[in-house]
């Protein structure tokens, strides 16, 4: 897994006041694109510079108790001085947040399969999220971290972290998360309204798709349509946090969500892993990407034929893997 750290000092020459800034993230995006978004944007907004933050994807309801969030637009046209890309693995994933031909001036991330697309690339695959990266480079890079930042870098890690669940987790990420609470964010907010808060319609979506829940060895699964949603009010294509809640399940190694989204015959795939696994694999297989722990993939074709192609490659990879027997 390389790590390509661009100059401390290249990238503060980016930040001249007055320049009009864009920073995009991937689609369907987490709280890791979202708090990378917000925290580096109120950072150079204090910094005196004009930006855009720009998302392809609707934020997800858990997010948007952060400040700045409503500020968030679906597409960019004019074009800016920076373009800058947070937690995207690769150009494709920003979507039509921008057009595809503006060249990404400065490329922020944690994902060992980035392709290092930005001028300038500071990735680090070790990181346990990109909000971790810039919050340790936020002092070197000559920005302040704002209580809004910081509030917004915290959720991001938590997030991409289940709750600092995840093996990615070090003692310098609770030390990372110490820091800044000093700076001002409030923990027992975000881990509330990131992880634990639930909307009515939530509870009875998440309800139906644990009661179809299904297991073969040490992989469980399930899956949600389109009319759960209708028949819930629950707003988006998401699992809204039922892949995490399957893998809860003691005798479950992985877990695995088919979500029928609101284009013809394209299916949303959510993998989660306990510790010792990399879904990341999975998800390659099929298209998509993400991390040892947590992955996706969009993949077209009916709910019945998606979970016909994708679910004996995931028992054939866990009955092909070894792991620790601690890791269980």
């Amino acid at each position: 897994m390389p790590t390509t750290l661009a100059p401390p000092e290249a990238v503060r020459r980016l930040w001249q006041p007055g320049r009009t800034v864009v920073i995009a993230s991937h689609i369907n995006p987490d709280g890791d694109a979202v708090g990378s978004l917000l925290g580096l944007g109120h950072m150079l907004r204090a910094a005196g510079l004009t930006v855009t933050l720009a998302l392809a994807d609707p934020v997800p309801n858990n997010l948007r108790f952060l400040p700045g969030v409503e500020a968030i637009v679906a597409r960019v046209t004019q074009r800016p001085d920076l373009l800058i890309a947070v937690d995207s693995g690769d150009r494709e994933r920003l979507g039509a947040a921008v057009p595809a031909d503006w060249p990404v001036d400065l490329n922020i991330d944690h994902h060992k399969t980035n392709t290092f697309f930005g001028r300038l690339n500071v990735v680090l695959p070790q990181a346990p999220s990109t909000t971790a990266v810039i919050a340790q480079h936020a002092t070197a890079w000559g920005l302040r971290i704002t209580p809004p930042a910081a509030q917004a870098l915290l959720t991001g890690l938590l997030t991409d972290t289940l709750g600092l669940r995840t093996a990615s987790v070090q003692p310098d990420t609770l030390r990372l998360v110490a820091a800044l609470m000093e700076h001002g964010a409030d923990l027992s907010t975000a881990y509330y309204e990131a992880l634990v808060a639930r909307t009515f319609a939530e509870i009875r979506y998440l309800g139906l798709g644990k009661a179809r829940a299904q297991m073969q060895g040490r992989v469980i699964w399930s899956h949600l349509t389109r009319h759960d949603r209708e028949v819930t009010g629950f707003p988006i294509p998401d699992d809204a946090g039922l892949v995490n809640a399957l893998l809860n399940a003691r005798e479950a190694d992985l877990a695995v969500v088919f979500i029928e989204t609101d284009e013809p015959e394209v299916v949303k795939i959510s993998w989660r892993a306990k510790s010792g696994w990399d879904v990341g694999e999975l998800a390659r297989a099929f298209g998509g990407g993400g991390h040892a722990a947590a992955a996706g993939a969009r993949v077209s074709g009916t709910l019945e034929a998606v979970q016909q192609r994708v679910l004996p490659a995931t028992l054939e990879y866990h009955r092909t893997r070894q792991v620790p027997q601690t890791a269980r």
